[in-house]
């Protein structure tokens, strides 16, 4: 007797609807891994306002004193927190639609 033959037998002997269906749940020490995830989060969110403020400091000093290399670098900063910020908030929303697209 061949696999293909003795599978055959064995889908018409467990017809579907016997099996069973469990619910999802959520695995152990979730909520560890979600209490770390909300950490990284905040550092996140921390660190681009950081860049924000400190690309400000950097930028006006640049001004004030004619150091045209702080004042360049301080205006990179900005645009890149915004993009951080732009990027940081997109995240959420992309992670939760293939999420829920999975599910």
């Amino acid at each position: 007797m061949s696999l293909s033959h003795l599978l055959l037998e064995l889908q018409q002997s467990w017809p579907a609807q016997d099996i069973p269906n469990p619910g999802a749940e959520a695995p152990p020490g979730s909520e560890a891994i979600q209490r770390v995830v909300g950490y990284l989060r905040w550092i996140a969110g921390i660190s681009v306002l950081g860049l924000f403020f400190g690309g400000i400091v950097a930028a006006t000093a640049g001004r004030l004193w004619d150091h045209h290399g702080s004042g360049r670098l301080g205006a990179r900063l900005i645009v890149g927190s915004l993009a951080l910020a732009l990027l940081f908030g997109l995240g959420y929303t992309l992670v939760s639609q293939f999420a829920g697209g999975a599910a």
